[in-house]
């Protein structure tokens, strides 16, 4: 199948950026903002944010991952290394794309039982056939697409692209 390409390095770099000030814009006044990527893409993604919060600001970015299992989220265990750095913060959960919601919802679910003060979500790309009312806070781009195509986000030699097959 051929795969079109919906977003080149440069252009999701300065969607990174936007995330990252709309993330500071809605936060003015934390010193700390705990950052948690899906295992594992999210969690590059969610990296890359945090790099750029750090650059534009005084605020101090931490990342965790969140570990589960695709396929199953809901029915799956869940994992968060230092979990415990959730309590009384601000939270938000970052993906690469956001599908049909159910891997986001398993997630949120896991993370509000460590008593974050606030959760928001990020992604690159948002997809309009969720099956769960997940909405993602901080969109890169939103695309409308069929049920039979795939969005990717990959990083290969340094670069990241988005395609569409």
């Amino acid at each position: 199948m051929n795969s079109t390409t919906i977003l080149t390095h440069e252009a999701i770099s300065l969607k990174l950026d936007r995330i990252a000030w709309q993330i500071l814009e809605e936060h003015v006044g934390h010193k700390e903002l705990v950052l948690i990527g899906l295992s594992d893409r999210g969690t590059a993604v969610a990296q890359k944010i945090k790099t750029r919060i750090e650059s534009f600001s005084d605020t101090k970015a931490y990342l965790l991952t969140l570990s589960l299992n695709k396929k199953a989220p809901l029915s799956s265990p869940i994992s968060i290394i230092n979990a415990n750095s959730i309590n009384e913060s601000s939270v938000i959960l970052v993906d690469d794309v956001l599908n049909s919601g159910i891997t986001m919802a398993a997630a949120l679910k896991e993370i509000l039982n460590h008593n974050p003060t606030s959760v928001k979500t990020a992604v690159l790309a948002n997809r309009d056939h969720h099956k769960f009312p997940i909405q993602a806070n901080y969109v890169g781009i939103s695309l409308a697409t069929t049920l039979k195509e795939h969005i990717f986000y990959k990083e290969e030699n340094g670069a990241m692209l988005i395609t569409l097959s």
